[in-house]
C-alpha cells in the first residue's frame, strides 16, 4: 500500500485510492501516521480528533471510527485491515518505510545531504529534487487538525523549508542562478520572515547582473521583518547587502549558505519560533525582568521610565541578576492560561538580536490534556535536524544526543524556547551548555533543581484584559458597552485564556451583545461550557495526579467547598486525614498551580479552577463522601474562625 501525508490525505492500495469521506476518521488516520510505527494512546487521539473538547461519548466512539476504517481498509485490500491493531492502551498503524511519503522524503533527504558533504553537488540536486518532488501541498491538508497535528505540520513544513533552501544553495553552487531566482521570488512571497530565502534571492539576482533587484530584495526582506517581527535584519542578510553595496566579485557562498560545502555543520541564523497571537496584550513589567535577566535592554519606551524598574519586580521575581554569561535560563511560570507561552514569544522576539545564531523552539506539551509530553530525545531529535544533523545521523538515545547537541551549540549564541515544560528532567537535557547561549522556560511551577532566574505570569489587569477583549470582538463594541465588557472580563477571572475564548465567542457573533453574553457568564453552571479551552487547560494539571491521591481528593473537595480561601487545617478536615499529608497534597496543588499562595499562609483558587473541581467532585465522589466531607470542613472552619 501507499500512504501519503505530505499534501492532501491519500491512502493508496493497488489500483484507486480508498475514500475516507468522515472527517474524523481522517483525522485519526493521519494521527497514526505521524506517529506510524509507535502506538498512540486513546487519550491522544480523543484530544486530537476533537481538538480539546470531547463529549462524554468519545472513547466509544472513536472506537466505532477506528472499527469503519478497519472495514474501508479491508474492503480496499482484505490485508491491509489487519493492520490498524489495539496497542498497549492505544492504537498502532503497520506501516513499511517505502509505502510512507514522509519516510521516502527522509530516506531522499538523506541521501542528498551525505552526497553534499562528498562534495557531489550534481547527486545532491538530482536527490534534493526527488525528496522535494513527494511534496503535493501542506501536510494533511484535508484534515481537520487538533493540537499534535498542527505541531506535526508545523514541524513538517519547516523541514520542507529547510530542505528547499538547501536545494536553492546546492543549485547556486552550481551555477543555475536565473532558475533560481524565479523559484525565491515565490518563495518569499509565500515565507516572508525566513530569512535565508531572502539571502539566496539577492544572491542570485546580484550574479544574475541584477544589483537593483537584490537590492530591492533586501529592503523587501526588512520591511517583512520589522512589519511582522518588529526586527532589524539578521547578520546574514547584513553582511551580504555590505557586499553587494561594495560591488564585491561574489559575495557568497560561503556567508549566506545554509551548507558548509567543507563539512554538515549549518550556517545560517536559525528561526524556528511560531507567531504571536496577533491579538497579543504586553504585560510591561514581566517583558522588562524577562529581557533583561537575558541580556537585552529593554524596549525604548519603557527605557523612557513608562514602567516600572527591574529593581521593583512583581511576584517576588529577583533583581539585579542579568546578561547572558550569568543567567542562563529563565522560567516564566504561572497558572495555566495565564499567557506564559505569549509572552515568552514577545520576550525572544525582544532579545533575538542578542543571540546571532538564532532562535531554536519547541512546544513540551505539559499543558495538553490527554497529549502525552515530549521526549527530550524526540526534541532533540528536531533541534539537531535545524541544526543541520541528516536525519540518520540523529543519535537514538537520549544522552547521545544530547552530547552532539551541546556539541553543535559550544561557541555560538542561541537562545533555546522551551515552551510548556513539565519538569527539570524534561528541561535539563534541552538546555544548552556554552555560555553564549541561554534558555526561556515556560512552566506552571518551576522546579526545584531547574537554576533559572523565576519569575511569576499572574492575571490580567481589568484594563488589559478589556483590552484583549477589545481586540477580539472589536474595540467600537466595547466601548459601547464598558461595563457590560468589564462583567465578561471579571467572569473570565482576568485569565487571558479565558478571555480569549470570549473574545473569540463574541467575534463569531456579531448579533450578540456584550450585555447579554455578560449575563449568560454569570451562570456558573455553563460558565465553562461558554469558554472553551478552559476546562482541558485545568484538566490537564489535574491529569498528572492519581485519582485517589489525597492531591487529586483535596482539589476536587475545594471545588465542592466553594470557600474563597482555604487552609491545612480545613483541608485535613475536608480529607478526614492528619495535617502532614493535607499539607503534603496541598503543596502538589500549589506546585501544579492548581491553588495559588494567599497572605496568612493561606492559598485561594481560582474561580474557574474551582468550576473545573467541582464538575469533577460531582462525577468522581458519590454524594455521601461529598456530604460527609463538608460537614468536617464546614466544623473545622467554626474552630478555626
Amino acid at each position: 500500500m501507499r500512504f501519503q501525508l505530505l499534501g492532501p490525505l491519500r491512502v493508496q492500495p493497488t489500483g484507486t485510492p480508498i475514500q475516507i469521506s468522515a472527517r474524523k476518521q481522517r483525522t485519526v488516520i493521519a494521527m497514526l501516521l505521524a506517529h506510524a510505527g509507535r502506538a498512540v494512546p486513546i487519550r491522544s487521539l480523543v484530544t486530537e480528533v476533537w481538538d480539546g473538547c470531547p463529549p462524554r461519548s468519545a472513547v466509544p466512539n472513536l472506537h466505532t471510527y477506528v472499527m469503519r476504517l478497519r472495514h474501508v481498509l479491508s474492503a480496499a485490500d482484505p490485508p491491509a485491515g489487519s493492520r490498524l491493531v489495539t496497542s498497549d492502551g492505544g492504537y498502532l498503524l503497520l506501516v513499511e518505510p517505502p509505502e510512507l511519503d514522509l519516510f521516502l522524503f527522509e530516506e531522499q533527504l538523506a541521501r542528498a545531504r551525505k552526497a553534499l558533504s562528498g562534495k557531489d553537488l550534481g547527486a545532491a540536486e538530482a536527490a534534493y529534487a526527488h525528496a522535494l518532488g513527494m511534496w503535493r501541498g501542506t501536510p494533511a491538508q484535508d484534515v481537520p487538525l487538533g493540537p499534535a497535528l498542527r505541531n506535526v505540520v508545523a514541524d513538517l513544513t519547516d523541514r520542507y523549508l529547510s530542505a528547499v533552501e538547501e536545494h536553492i544553495d546546492v543549485q547556486l553552487a552550481l551555477g543555475a542562478h536565473r532558475a533560481a531566482a524565479g523559484r525565491l521570488r515565490a518563495l518569499t512571497g509565500r515565507y516572508p520572515l525566513r530569512e535565508h530565502l531572502h539571502a539566496q534571492l539577492m544572491l542570485a539576482l546580484y550574479r544574475c547582473g541584477d544589483m537593483p533587484g537584490a537590492l530591492e530584495a533586501f529592503s523587501a526582506a526588512r520591511h517583512a521583518l520589522a512589519e511582522e517581527l518588529g526586527l532589524d535584519p539578521g547578520a546574514e542578510l547584513r553582511r551580504l547587502h555590505r557586499a553587494i553595496l561594495n560591488h564585491d566579485a561574489d559575495p557568497g557562498p560561503a556567508g549566506v549558505s545554509i551548507i558548509n560545502l567543507l563539512g554538515t555543520q549549518p550556517t545560517q541564523r536559525l528561526r524556528l519560533l511560531p507567531p504571536i497571537p496577533p491579538t497579543f496584550v504586553d504585560r510591561p513589567q514581566v517583558l522588562v525582568l524577562a529581557t533583561t535577566a537575558l541580556g537585552a535592554p529593554p524596549p525604548a519606551d519603557q527605557r523612557r521610565g513608562r514602567t516600572p524598574s527591574p529593581a521593583h519586580p512583581p511576584d517576588g521575581a529577583p533583581a539585579g541578576q542579568g546578561g547572558v554569561g550569568g543567567v542562563r535560563v529563565v522560567a516564566l511560570h504561572g497558572g495555566g492560561g495565564n499567557g506564559k507561552s505569549a509572552l515568552a514569544l514577545r520576550v525572544a522576539q525582544r532579545v533575538a538580536g542578542r543571540y546571532a545564531d538564532g532562535v531554536l523552539y519547541a512546544d513540551l506539551r505539559g499543558s495538553g490534556a490527554g497529549v502525552p509530553p515530549a521526549r527530550p530525545v524526540e526534541v532533540l531529535g528536531h533541534f539537531l535536524r535545524a541544526l543541520g544533523v541528516p536525519g540518520r545521523e540523529v543519535p537514538v538515545t537520549e544522552a547521545e544526543a544530547a552530547a552532539l547537541y551541546r556539541s553543535m551549540l559550544a561557541g555560538r549564541r542561541v537562545l533555546v524556547v522551551l515552551d510548556n515544560a513539565t519538569g527539570a528532567a524534561q528541561v535539563a537535557p534541552l538546555v544548552p551548555a556554552g555560555d553564549g547561549c541561554a534558555a526561556l522556560v515556560t512552566c506552571r511551577g518551576v522546579p526545584a533543581t531547574l537554576d533559572a532566574v523565576p519569575i511569576a505570569v499572574g492575571l490580567l489587569e481589568e484594563a488589559e484584559a478589556v483590552r484583549l477583549l477589545a481586540l477580539l470582538a472589536g474595540g467600537p463594541r466595547v466601548a459601547a458597552e464598558p461595563g457590560a465588557a468589564a462583567d465578561v472580563a471579571r467572569s473570565c477571572g482576568y485569565l487571558p485564556l479565558a478571555v480569549r475564548a470570549a473574545g473569540t465567542r463574541l467575534a463569531g457573533r456579531p448579533d450578540l451583545s456584550l450585555g447579554t453574553f455578560a449575563a449568560r457568564l454569570r451562570d456558573r453552571g455553563s460558565r465553562l461550557d461558554l469558554l472553551p479551552g478552559v476546562r482541558s487547560c485545568f484538566r490537564a494539571g489535574y491529569d498528572q495526579l492519581s485519582e485517589r491521591s489525597d492531591a487529586a481528593r483535596a482539589f476536587r473537595l475545594l471545588g465542592e467547598l466553594d470557600l474563597p480561601e482555604v487552609d491545612v487545617a480545613v483541608t485535613a478536615a475536608l480529607l478526614g486525614v492528619p495535617t502532614e499529608p493535607a499539607e503534603a497534597a496541598l503543596d502538589v496543588l500549589v506546585e501544579l498551580r492548581l491553588l495559588e499562595p494567599a497572605p496568612g499562609g493561606r492559598l485561594r483558587m481560582h474561580d474557574l479552577v474551582r468550576l473545573v473541581a467541582a464538575e469533577l467532585c460531582a462525577t468522581r465522589d458519590t454524594p455521601e463522601e461529598r456530604s460527609r466531607a463538608l460537614r468536617r470542613a464546614r466544623r473545622a472552619t467554626l474552630r478555626h474562625g
